[in-house]
């Protein structure tokens, strides 16, 4: 997500100790490497599609078993109150880094990912475009994820942070714009952030996400976001005007054809072809233009267009998730995780079974940009 400052410190801080303790309980096959093998990069499934371990966005999201053994873990997520996404504990081992990036797929457009350090040394250094910062065990970050960053850590403990996606509610945005402490403001003697301690056998209830990508995405939001790409066209240095009038009008053209077909079959299955030959036209006429529009020195208009609104524009294999599996009923001892915030009588939540993709533009399709390479390799790769 877009901020307007690099990097903002939450006025909330927790019981390292308990974390430790908890983190220690795990063993080191419960560690995943990172999925594009980021050497020294592994993690701990806590929040994901279905409960499982996996790098998904998509799909109803449940806690896993790892979070389930880890009541402070459960309080910690909990106590912030918002409806939580993909959650995971990520470690860093020494002398390594998380390479130089930008998250600018669909699931970041609206998510924050919280930084909770559990473990960690003054010489990890976190860096967010020009301005880098130490996060503290226990104290509670969140940054600019739009802007290339990337993680360095240069000292001899193997780093650990808890990470926490969530959109967000007024009330956590109302919390980060009058009681955080902003970059450049960070030494501020007067900031004393809410402790949470742990508390033995406290039942929690944590909120899920149940909706994130739409199942065809509607004509509003596909406006929102092909304006929103103008924009950042418009506003690079560097752009020849011809490409870029080019592919604005490309935007423009898909937008309309889009809602043309929107009012034709709304999210109907007997559209989904209609809507996915749109798809790839739009990107087979985007593709001379990749590297003659940017929106910034480092990232390509067309990468924009991919992760933002071609790939999340249709989700066909969301069509068959099954969000009727029961949960365990909750006891003082075993926290209830629901999709839904839970009443008296809610004692379930939503599991998700994915079938395999209808026709349409999946992770293993030949990418639309004629590469040859299949768009998970290619214009799909995975921030």
């Amino acid at each position: 997500m877009k901020l307007a400052k690099e990097f903002y410190r939450l006025p909330l801080s927790f019981d390292v100790e308990r974390l430790q303790q908890e983190l220690a309980a795990f063993d080191e096959d419960d560690w995943r490497a990172h999925h594009e093998s980021f050497k020294g990069n592994s993690a701990i499934a806590l929040i994901s599609v279905g409960g499982s371990f996996n790098n998904e966005f998509k799909g109803p999201m449940s806690p896993t078993p790892a979070l389930l053994q880890s009541s402070y873990l459960q309080q910690v997520i909990a106590s912030f109150g918002e409806v939580i996404g993909r959650s995971r504990l990520m470690r860093l081992a020494p002398g390594c880094e998380v390479p130089l990036h930008s998250d600018i797929n669909y699931h970041w457009h609206n998510r924050v990912r919280i930084h909770i350090p559990i473990v960690t040394d003054e010489a990890v250094q976190f860096h967010c475009d020009d301005k880098q910062v130490h996060m503290g065990e226990g104290e509670c970050w969140i940054f600019d994820s739009w802007k290339y960053h990337k993680v360095m850590n240069k000292s001899d403990k193997m780093r650990v942070h808890l990470v926490i996606d969530t959109m967000g509610s007024s009330r956590f945005w109302q919390m980060v714009n009058e009681a955080s402490l902003a970059y450049g403001d960070l030494d501020d003697p007067s900031f004393k952030p809410k402790h949470l301690s742990y508390t033995p056998d406290k039942s929690t209830e944590i909120i899920t996400e149940k909706v994130n990508f739409p199942l065809v995405m509607p004509p509003s939001e596909v406006r929102l976001l092909t304006q929103e790409l103008t924009a950042q066209i418009q506003s690079a240095i560097g752009n020849g005007s011809e490409a870029s009038q080019a592919f604005i009008k490309l935007l423009n053209d898909f937008a309309l054809d889009w809602q043309a077909l929107w009012s034709q079959f709304g999210d109907d299955k007997a559209g989904w072809d209609a809507f996915h030959r749109l798809r790839q036209q739009t990107l087979a006429q985007a593709a001379p233009l990749e590297q003659q529009v940017m929106v910034d020195s480092q990232t390509s208009a067309m990468k924009i267009l991919v992760h933002l609104i071609m790939g999340p524009a249709m989700s066909p294999e969301l069509a068959q998730v099954n969000t009727a599996a029961p949960q365990p009923t909750s006891t003082p001892s075993t926290p209830i995780s629901s999709q839904t915030r839970p009443t008296p009588s809610s004692q379930a939540a939503s599991a998700v079974k994915m079938p395999q993709p209808e026709p349409g533009l999946t992770r293993n399709s030949p990418c639309p940009c004629g590469s040859g390479k299949k768009y998970k390799q290619c214009h799909g790769q995975l921030n």
